[in-house]
């Protein structure tokens, strides 16, 4: 009975953790998305697309490297190549001139808030 105590309790504090990291990533990709919808004039959709673009890489940054043990150098690669791809993602939508304003809005934002 014990043992079945201290599993669920463990389960319980892994599923908060998880839940928190997913709180951050939610509110970092809102914050990203509207702050470049806002400075660009973007419709709701395209603040939809960004946001979930943001989500995508959060995710994916968070798949690839938590948990792994990984240097600094190897979560600069996995943090580059997520931004080559989250770039792409965004021309999928988007014209260059669009894309890069997008990045220089968020990447305002990241230094605004650092």
């Amino acid at each position: 009975m014990k043992n079945s105590i201290k599993i669920f309790l463990l389960l319980l504090l892994f599923s908060l953790n998880s839940n928190a990291q997913n709180n951050y990533q939610i509110k970092k990709a809102t914050m990203f998305s509207e702050h470049a919808a806002t400075q660009l004039e973007l419709s709701d959709e395209d603040q939809k697309f960004i946001y979930d673009t943001y989500i995508a890489k959060f995710m994916n940054d968070r798949e690839n490297i938590f948990g792994k043990d990984l240097s600094n150098e190897e979560k600069k690669a996995v943090y580059k190549a997520s931004s080559k791809k989250l770039r792409q993602s965004m021309k999928v939508r988007f014209d260059q001139p669009t894309t890069a304003a997008i990045m220089k809005a968020v990447l305002e934002l990241q230094k605004k808030n650092q």
